[in-house]
């Protein structure tokens, strides 16, 4: 990750395992400086009295009379102490927040890429018999799928123009022949 950061390559997951935090606020919307990866600010702004790093995650400490009153506070990932509250967050966890933050983003605009070709692998499997080839060597394979590719495309070139000629009938004008512009 951090090499990639530093050769100017963004990486693009296309999916995270674990699952969303449900009753807790996002770990983002702390305030964390990106070099040090240090809680500097709450949700709610408040600034914290001490904040490190150790062992992995980030470890800020909040005035117990801030936090008691907090809207926030059963939402939040502070724990109570003796003198102040505490938050905790995996240096991952972050990580991973932002990157399914992006992948939110992105999810409106580009979509799966691949969904859109498996309606097609799945029609040349059931109707054309792709997922078993009858012949064997490369020359013999590349001939047999170029023609059952070529079979679909023609396949669905002649319902494409069924459809088309089905939509012109209706215009039709007391025995007139439809003619399809081009």
């Amino acid at each position: 990750m951090q090499i990639a950061k530093e050769n100017g390559v963004e990486l693009h997951f296309t999916d995270l395992s674990g699952r969303k935090p449900i009753s807790r606020i996002s770990v983002t919307e702390y305030e964390i400086d990106e070099e040090t990866k240090v809680i500097t600010k709450c949700p709610k702004g408040i600034i914290p009295i001490h904040a490190g790093v150790k062992k992995g995650q980030t470890v800020a400490h909040f005035p117990k009379e801030a936090c008691a009153m907090c809207k926030l506070k059963n939402q939040c990932y502070c724990k109570e102490q003796k003198k102040d509250y505490v938050v905790r967050i995996n240096l991952k966890s972050i990580e991973a927040a932002k990157q399914r933050e992006k992948i939110e983003c992105r999810r409106e605009e580009d979509k799966s890429k691949r969904a859109a070709i498996e309606g097609t692998n799945s029609a040349l499997k059931r109707g054309h018999g792709f997922s078993k080839l009858r012949v064997r060597r490369l020359v013999k394979c590349r001939v047999n799928v170029g023609l059952k590719v070529l079979t679909q495309n023609f396949k669905r070139f002649a319902r494409y123009m069924l459809e088309r000629a089905k939509k012109a009938i209706p215009k039709i004008q007391r025995g007139s022949v439809p003619i399809l512009a081009q």
